[in-house]
């Protein structure tokens, strides 16, 4: 079968493979493949290149004739490509390969381009077709957003795809805007997905600034718990926008395990050792003690475990730690400064929770970068 990249759509190149017609210009490309004397065609692989866009690696040098295609051997060694745009109007001749000899043929050229492999939810993306309207025509991932502010017209920005959260999609402003939205060329947005009027489908980024709060606002956690419960009772855009920028303003309560210092703990020993030898210790002597410490006490977060996924736990207050929190030292941090310690922690997190044993909410980890890059709603 041969059509034309234009009647196809992305889709029928991504992860297939392709002959496209030999001309002059490919000529360089092919030089160094067997057979690239007497070829008419070039077989190649299709993938996406995030910078460049859709790509076609070439394969093998290959002949077409009344009988069909034949290919010659590869060449590992190199690595060819051809834009899309240099074969966009050209007819070209796709190959299932359900028998998988071509996978087989050419396996090693294919291992090499899974460096170019997209994270999981951008590859969910790349199947959404009510994206492609908004798509770049060659740069997949690059999408058209309408930044919308009131006091602006809505401006419509091309934005790269980062990530996917259950509501939204995330992604990276690739272009300054001409007017004053409060994000710059670089900054991660979310973004949503609105049928219009026509049924027309736009992707849009809400950029109002949200109502302002005060510190005192946030000082009981009621503000921030309040707003997760908005959002479990209707889970909305603007509920959660609502919550994201309430916890990015928020100090929150961390559960620690205290390990103590050589010295320190040491001194602790002895005491243990000591009551354990004397029948005539008392060990309510040491009730109302003050004990100073002589080295540094680290304070290690605690990491709850759902199934197979670990999650860095924090409280709007230390009461709704609950029986939980009796085991653990406590200490309150800016929520941006929690994000930064979970992003250190030596497992690999799926998320932060918030008030995991009353009414919880999780902060994928995919999305910590949005609440990092939000603007404060604290009134300066």
């Amino acid at each position: 079968m041969k059509m034309k990249y234009k009647d196809t759509g992305f889709r029928a190149f991504y992860r297939h493979f392709i002959a496209v017609p030999m001309k002059e210009n490919l000529k360089v490309a092919l030089k160094d493949f067997p057979g690239a004397k007497d070829a008419n065609c070039i077989l190649t692989y299709g993938y996406i290149d995030r910078e460049a866009g859709l790509t076609l690696e070439i394969l093998a040098a290959g002949r077409e004739t009344k009988k069909g295609f034949s290919f010659a051997e590869g060449n590992d060694s190199v690595s060819s490509k051809i834009r899309i745009g240099n074969v966009a109007d050209d007819e070209v001749a796709f190959f299932d390969d359900e028998d998988g000899n071509l996978v087989a043929r050419y396996t090693g050229k294919l291992e090499m381009l899974h460096g170019y492999d997209a994270q999981e939810e951008v590859e969910k993306t790349r199947s959404m077709t009510f994206l492609d309207a908004s798509r770049d025509e060659k740069c997949i991932d690059d999408v058209l957003v309408y930044l919308m502010k009131d006091g602006l017209k809505p401006e419509g920005c091309w934005v790269r795809i980062s990530g996917l959260g259950e509501h939204w999609i995330m992604g990276t402003l690739l272009n300054e805007p001409d007017q004053h939205f409060g994000y710059h060329n670089g900054d991660t947005i979310a973004f949503f997905v609105q049928e219009a009027e026509d049924k027309k489908v736009i992707c849009y980024s809400d950029m109002n600034p949200s109502q302002k709060i005060t510190e005192a606002d946030l000082e009981d956690g009621s503000l921030l718990e309040a707003a997760v419960t908005a959002f479990n009772n209707e889970r909305t855009e603007p509920h959660l926008i609502d919550i994201l920028e309430i916890l990015r303003d928020s100090y929150v309560w961390i559960p620690c395990n205290a390990v103590l210092s050589e010295e320190d703990q040491k001194y602790w020993d002895d005491i243990a050792q000591k009551l354990t030898d004397d029948p005539d210790a008392d060990p309510t002597e040491l009730i109302g003690k003050e004990f100073k410490t002589e080295g540094e006490t680290r304070m290690i977060p605690d990491i709850l475990q759902n199934g197979e996924a670990y999650f860095f736990p924090v409280f709007s207050t230390v009461e709704a730690m609950g029986e939980y929190g009796e085991h653990f030292s406590k200490v309150q941090r800016h929520m941006l400064e929690a994000i930064t310690l979970a992003k250190n922690n030596e497992k690999v997190l799926a998320g932060i929770v918030l008030n995991a044993f009353t009414e919880p909410f999780v902060l994928d980890a995919k999305i910590w970068d949005i609440v990092e890059n939000m603007k404060s709603r604290i009134e300066e």
